[in-house]
């Protein structure tokens, strides 16, 4: 006690201290743990048997998706903002898998495809333009190509040409910072008189305070996913988790808003993480890629979505709004209205993916866990780096973190939350205001799927370097052939991964 009283500021600074380490050794407790009102959500785990016999189901009758597309519309050309990546890959896909033609699709990307389903086939037929969504007379270039003369109707007895086909747009590409290219979008939709508009939406999380002391759980920490925000005033700028989840709830509003008789829209929005791609998934996918994955999130459970059933969210959406305006002719009632999209079942804990990927993968795939709090308190650390090097670039753009380190800042651990969505909106018959939507597969057979095509495209890839080692004379040659295609591997990843 003398002590104390003789050094009155180490000991505050010792107190401090102290309550510090306490006080984030129960905020890593809170974070590490899942509130029982969840896991009553989501009490089942999914056990290694379970994964198996899954994986092996599927080996003998893979997943079919054709069978639960609407019809084909002859009568309609496509753009899909987009196409070459997850979402967008699948709604080209579907279209081509339900009767489109290619010519009457067209993929309008800042890249071509990487995406090998995308690269063979029907899929190749498809028209691609490059564009940058942000720049107006990109976007405007790329809407007013021409179409193939196939994609107009037949003259009439005069020979004079008809009206071309009606146009659907969707709109799939997102923007970690999206800028005013929506409302270009809107702008060039209503002077090329487009028909359809349907604008994919993530759902925007409020950003919360996780480091509340005198709550059992962090503010936010479960958030259930629906559209009641859509029936409300737009939330200020600091609830939402960041600028991403800000700018795509205000570009919604525009594209519902810009709803009428000439000019229908709608919104899809996926539950929160989208799977099902080898190329640009940033979950499933992140983690086959991955030979060692850090993880602080084991505990999280969230609603997945299937990119395909994000993508029959779109189509239903697109007949409901072609074909049920009711006998006066009024739209229907889904017409300028968001809806979310997600998989037929309860959600999953990350740990169930972990698991999935780890019992199932021939590749190398490890997941370490991480304590989350050490990490949050990392993530504000960039943050703040990020900041300082975007006030004073000239003099400080060293600080400016680089690579998937800069992609750790709080608002990650904000979306890294629970979060179960429901789509019971979305089910309902469009007569009821709804799409009529119903949930095909499962998560659990989704991904089981996903890494089945990933260990069968890995297997096709090292038969096919076994062969070529064992052609070669096995001496300084086929060692310098290896070595070329290690080196080709490695320069070509980002953009696949980028895709």
């Amino acid at each position: 006690m003398e002590w104390l009283r003789t050094h009155p500021l180490a000991s505050a600074a010792a107190a401090a201290l102290a309550l510090a380490v306490l006080y984030f050794w129960k905020l890593n407790r809170a974070l590490a743990a899942t509130p029982p009102e969840v896991l009553a959500l989501s009490p089942h785990r999914w056990t290694k048997q379970e994964i198996r016999d899954t994986y092996a189901r599927l080996e003998q009758s893979p997943l079919r998706w054709a069978a639960h597309l609407p019809p084909a519309r002859p009568d309609r050309r496509y753009i899909v903002v987009g196409g070459s990546g997850g979402v967008g890959g699948q709604l080209v896909l579907h279209l081509l898998e339900r009767g489109q033609s290619p010519e009457s699709i067209r993929n309008v990307d800042f890249r071509a495809p990487a995406r090998p389903d995308m690269r063979d086939g029907l899929a190749s037929r498809v028209g691609f333009v490059q564009a940058d969504i942000t720049d107006a007379p990109s976007v405007e270039a790329a809407f007013a190509q021409p179409w193939p003369s196939t994609t107009t109707t037949s003259g009439d007895d005069d020979g004079d040409a008809k009206d071309s086909k009606g146009l659907t747009v969707f709109h799939t590409a997102a923007m970690i910072v999206p800028t005013s290219g929506a409302r270009r979008r809107g702008a060039q939709g209503r002077r090329l008189s487009l028909h359809r508009d349907l604008f994919r939406i993530d759902g925007g999380a409020a950003r919360g305070d996780l480091t509340n002391w005198f709550r059992r759980w962090p503010r936010h920490y479960v958030q259930v996913l629906d559209e009641a925000d859509f029936d409300r005033p737009l939330r200020p700028h600091g609830e939402y988790f960041g600028n991403y989840a800000r700018a795509k709830a205000a570009a919604e509003r525009l594209v519902c808003g810009a709803n009428s008789p000439d000019f229908r829209t709608g919104a899809i929005r996926p539950a929160n993480g989208i799977y099902g791609t080898s190329v640009g998934d940033q979950l499933v996918g992140l983690c086959l890629r991955s030979e060692f994955f850090p993880s602080w999130t084991p505990n999280i459970i969230q609603n997945l979505v299937h990119a395909s059933h994000v993508s029959i969210g779109h189509l239903l959406f697109e007949a409901a709004l072609l074909d049920h305006d009711d006998e006066d002719g009024n739209m229907p009632g889904c017409a300028g209205r968001p809806f979310v999209i997600t998989d037929p079942n309860p959600p999953p804990s990350f740990r169930d993916i972990y698991d999935a990927c780890e019992t199932l993968a021939t590749t190398p795939c490890q997941v370490q866990a991480l304590p989350p709090a050490p990490m949050l308190l990392l993530a504000f650390a960039i943050e703040f780096c990020d900041t300082l090097a975007g006030q004073v670039p000239s003099l400080l753009g060293w600080l400016r973190p680089r690579g998937q380190i800069a992609m750790l800042q709080p608002a990650i651990f904000s979306v890294s939350t629970h979060t179960p969505a429901t789509d019971a909106a979305a089910q309902r018959p469009v007569a009821a205001g709804g799409l009529g939507y119903r949930g095909v597969y499962t998560t659990l057979e989704g991904i089981c799927q996903q890494v089945l095509d990933w260990n069968r495209e890995h297997a096709a890839g090292a038969e096919g370097e076994e062969s070529s080692r064992h052609s070669s004379n096995g001496g300084i040659d086929g060692k310098v052939e290896t070595l070329v295609k290690d080196v080709q591997n490695v320069a070509t990843m980002p953009a696949a991964v980028g895709a």
